[in-house]
């Protein structure tokens, strides 16, 4: 099999007395991983310990089958990091402050230079690149950062609040873009958001972190499923007070669906299952006009991971 493009093996980062993460285990096979949580949860830490800007007090970081502190250099050279905070140098434009990067990475001048050209007309700057990085707007800088990330050809790329103070026509023009890496060029993903709906557009699994604590750990499809098993059942209108209240009385939690006379069927800790449905049905005398799995959104699996011991 081939190496996880990230494993973490009950990781430790402190600041002082202040302790960020608790002992992180967790595995991502590849693909695009979405790191959830509020402020303060540790996602960035988790991030700069990756890059080795942060050294563990404890336990591993592997990045593609390497020891991100021992193989730091090779490490580095696989990754592509955009930050929260702007980072650029003054008075520089913006396509000699990225061809600058690219020769940092290893580029020699000349193809430092086109890889720059090419690399923001891919994030769409083409028309800027002779401004200087420091006149951008916030958009601007925020695409300016991603192509940073990318101007060195990296194998994975770690997006931290990539959409941060982007207005919603901004927000979406950077997530087009970013899916297009994915997508085209087949960079793994890992993308660092409170944004939950960021996530969901571009992550197939998902961690939640809560003050330096792995509260959840599963791909988007699973969390996203039939909640516990519950089901949505629609009625006629005159029968949904007689089916829920029968439903109460066999234990189930009732809510209200989006529909008119559908119900959300709950057990806590154990699947509903149709035939019991059309049992409860039967014995109140409503008709049953669908059943079906109660999906949930990104949002209710977020909060439950946050509120759960």
């Amino acid at each position: 099999m081939p190496e996880p493009v990230l494993e973490l093996d009950r990781l430790v980062v402190r600041y002082g007395s202040f302790t960020a993460l608790h002992g992180l285990s967790a595995r991502f096979a590849g693909g695009a991983l979405g790191l959830l949580g509020p402020n303060g949860a540790g996602k960035s830490s988790l991030l700069r310990c990756i890059l080795g800007l942060v050294r563990p007090a404890a336990g591993t970081v592997r990045v593609a089958g390497r020891d991100a502190r021992r193989a730091r250099s090779e490490v580095r050279r696989r990754i592509g990091y955009m930050p929260e905070r702007d980072s650029f140098v003054p008075g520089m434009s913006g396509v000699r402050a990225l061809a600058h990067l690219a020769e940092v990475c290893g580029f020699r001048p000349d193809d430092a230079m086109l890889r720059a050209h090419d690399v923001l007309h891919f994030v769409g700057l083409g028309e800027e690149r002779y401004r200087e990085v420091a006149g951008y707007s916030v958009g601007m800088r925020q695409r300016w950062k991603l192509a940073a990330a990318l101007v060195h050809d990296p194998d994975i790329l770690f997006l931290d609040e990539p959409t941060n103070g982007l207005d919603p026509r901004g927000r979406a023009r950077m997530l087009t873009v970013i899916d297009r890496v994915r997508r085209e060029h087949g960079l793994h993903l890992i993308l660092a958001s409170h944004l939950l709906p960021d996530v969901e557009r571009l992550c197939d699994e998902v961690w939640v972190l809560d003050r330096g604590r792995l509260k959840m750990a599963d791909s988007l499809e699973r969390l996203t499923a039939a909640a516990r098993g519950a089901k949505r059942v629609r009625t006629r209108p005159e029968a949904a007070a007689a089916l829920a209240a029968a439903a109460r009385a066999a234990g189930l939690v009732v809510a209200d669906g989006a529909a008119e006379a559908e119900l959300v069927l709950t057990r806590p800790e154990a699947e509903v299952a149709p035939a019991e449905v059309f049992a409860l049905a039967a014995s109140c005398g409503a008709p049953v006009l669908g059943v079906r799995p109660a999906a949930r959104s990104l949002e209710d699996a977020f909060l439950e991971a946050l509120e759960g011991d």
